[in-house]
């Protein structure tokens, strides 16, 4: 079955409701088997008899498109599988739906995935993905085939495995209380303990367990090749039974850095550390990311690569400043970004405050679409920071048709705020910096405030 591709805020409906408008007429809309949308419905409204439920409010959300329930997907992009097999794909708002326009997304996505902190997308050349027209769960799991064979290459781990058994010679120290017991008869053997070395470790497991997990749901001929292979290294280790309990016993001393990205992939893919955790069964795969934390960390990398050269500091959720002082310090601000620079030549420090929203405004409507909310926010930044020589404010939104260009805003004589389009695009995201330090020079100067 073909993957379901949609975008962030995309809306989901069953194919099997009984009606028989055609679907193709509701913009933003797809058709999902009736197994695939009850499995999900499931994973929204759990059964009120269950203990425990898990709030997956945060990727779906209930509602109706053009008189027909519907699920509405979130700000989240990435994969999810169902157990009867369908795959959706999420791809980022600003994909047009278009084949080239859905791989163009996928491209921008993992490349803003690699900066994301806590990931493992840290393995550069994939040009070969470019241009293979994967979908993410394909290029999900070449990813961790390639980091797993890299750790093959490195060297597989093995150490001391402590074993009890009824042996036909005497190897290690005699247990003497269960040699009688068992071989009261037999007295020709020997009921022993001993140590061996043997690569059957809690790392290996959890790899051997994802690699016949991947295997089984790669459609990709290269890939559940590449696993194969991989899985005949691993054939002398068992398939972990206990994920949980393996995760807690992995060791990261200097012998075994190079498992570490491995392990985490194993995390993803065996969803101990999934966003879903309820579709974490063995024939199902869940990987899904907060677009709104991508973007964040992309412009901060992106910020920091060409910045910090030239003697500025990115601080990202900074922290230190309170909303309220008395009668205690409450409502801790965290902007995203902290721009500093220290002064040269008897000048004060500086410092500007950026945030990043991964929002599409639009130059032809209203104020920009820009939320009055987000304006507050920044207002309350300036006001915080000017005692530490805050210069200005960014707004910073992803660069779309209808907004290519800064759009200037004036809160006081000494306080302004700027918009400004960050386009996600490899080269322009490099440029970006020397936008945003002209335009810093502009508040200096005193023209970004008028």
């Amino acid at each position: 079955m073909n993957p379901v591709t949609v975008r962030e805020y995309d809306y989901l409906i069953c194919e099997d409701d009984g009606r028989a408008d055609d679907l193709h007429s509701y913009r933003w809309s797809k058709n999902i088997p009736e197994s695939a949308y009850k499995y999900l419905e499931r994973l929204l409204f759990q059964d009120e008899e269950k203990e425990q439920s898990d709030d997956h409010s945060f990727f779906l959300k209930r509602t109706s498109r053009n008189r027909r329930p519907a699920l509405q997907l979130q700000s989240y992009v990435g994969v999810l599988q169902t157990p009867c097999g369908t795959q959706i794909e999420i791809l980022p708002k600003t994909a047009d739906g278009t084949d080239s326009g859905n791989q163009q997304s996928r491209d921008m996505l993992f490349r803003m995935l690699r900066h994301l902190r806590g990931a493992s997308f840290k393995l550069g050349g994939d040009a070969n993905l470019r241009h293979a027209h994967m979908h993410l769960l394909e290029i999900f799991i070449t990813y961790f085939l390639k980091e797993v064979n890299l750790l093959v290459k490195k060297g597989v781990r093995s150490e001391y495995v402590a074993r009890e058994e009824n042996q036909a010679f005497l190897k290690g120290k005699l247990l003497i209380n269960q040699h009688i017991r068992v071989n009261a008869v037999q007295q020709q053997r020997f009921y022993v303990s001993y140590d061996e070395y043997l690569p059957d470790r809690p790392e290996n497991r959890l790899i051997h367990a994802a690699l016949e997990k991947v295997s089984r749901l790669s459609r990709s001929a290269d890939n559940q090749r590449l696993s194969r292979e991989l899985m005949f290294v691993f054939d002398d280790v068992p398939v972990s039974q206990d994920v949980r309990k393996d995760f807690s016993q992995c060791k990261f001393n200097r012998a075994m850095l190079h498992y570490r990205h491995p392990l985490e992939w194993c995390r993803l893919i065996l969803n101990e550390q999934s966003t879903v955790s309820a579709a974490g069964k063995t024939q199902t795969i869940s990987i899904l990311f907060p677009m709104e934390k991508i973007f964040e960390d992309y412009v901060a990398a992106m910020l920091r690569r060409n910045l910090s050269p030239k003697g500025y500091q990115i601080i990202t959720q900074a922290s230190g400043k309170h909303l309220c002082i008395e009668p205690k310090k409450l409502f801790q601000l965290r902007p995203d970004i902290l721009i500093k620079k220290k002064g040269s030549d008897g000048e004060e420090d500086k410092c500007w405050v950026a945030d990043t929203k991964w929002k599409l405004i639009d130059a032809s409507v209203a104020k920009h679409g820009i939320s009055q909310g987000d304006m507050y926010q920044l207002y309350a930044y300036g006001k915080k920071y000017e005692n530490e020589g805050c210069e200005g404010l960014f707004l910073i939104y992803p660069e779309v048709s209808g907004f290519k260009n800064e759009a200037v805003y004036k809160f006081e004589d000494n306080l302004g705020l700027k918009c400004l389009p960050f386009s996600c695009d490899k080269d322009k995201a490099e440029s970006f910096s020397i936008v945003l330090e002209e335009s810093a020079s502009d508040y200096k100067s005193g023209e970004g405030c008028t």
